[in-house]
């Protein structure tokens, strides 16, 4: 009877160590969710002190640490969600890495070719069209149409160690009366 339950332990903790191997394996993984494996105790009946088992391994899902990748097709899903991935078979995956590119079609998949699908959106302003289907997101090679800026804002800090402008007094048609000059 010892001898079985300290198979038991030795099995349970054999397994928490794969999973804590394998949240360090991917410790640097973008969208990677830890483990975290669960034990109970293993009783029949009324006899308890039959040794433990591995209940289960849950993974957790709180957000990591978000960071710029400097590649702009690159996203983040904050607190719930996941992408949904296709593969050309049609079959769903769906992953919290938000690391994705342009395939030969413009179609933004993810770095194992998966393609992203989202639900079509139509209308101004746009509306997500109630009982679509996903398709896939692209992005078109066309221009789109400039528009112009009709506000700006704009917060900044002046150096106070600055020198004062030289020429005086301040005039709208002269710019080295506001202008620093920088050589």
């Amino acid at each position: 009877m010892a001898f079985s339950q300290a198979v038991s332990g030795l099995n349970a903790a054999a397994t928490n160590l794969d999973v804590i191997g394998n949240n360090i394996a991917n410790s640097a993984t973008y969208g990677f969710k830890s483990g975290t494996a669960s034990f109970a105790d293993m009783f029949a009946g009324s006899k308890v002190g039959l040794g433990v088992k591995v209940a289960g391994i849950t993974q957790d899902f709180t957000d990591g640490t978000t960071t710029n990748t400097g590649r702009g097709l690159d996203v983040a899903i904050s607190q719930n969600g996941f992408f949904r991935l296709v593969d050309s078979n049609g079959s769903v995956f769906y992953s919290r890495n938000g690391q994705f590119k342009l395939d030969e079609n413009r179609n933004l998949v993810n770095m194992q070719g998966l393609q992203l699908t989202g639900y079509p959106a139509t209308g101004t302003p746009p509306t997500i069209q109630q009982g679509a289907n996903p398709t896939n997101i692209s992005i078109p090679n066309t221009l789109m149409a400039a528009k112009t800026t009709t506000t700006a804002s704009m917060q900044i800090n002046l150096n106070s160690s600055d020198p004062l402008p030289t020429v005086t007094p301040f005039s709208a048609s002269n710019a080295d009366s506001y202008n620093k000059k920088v050589r």
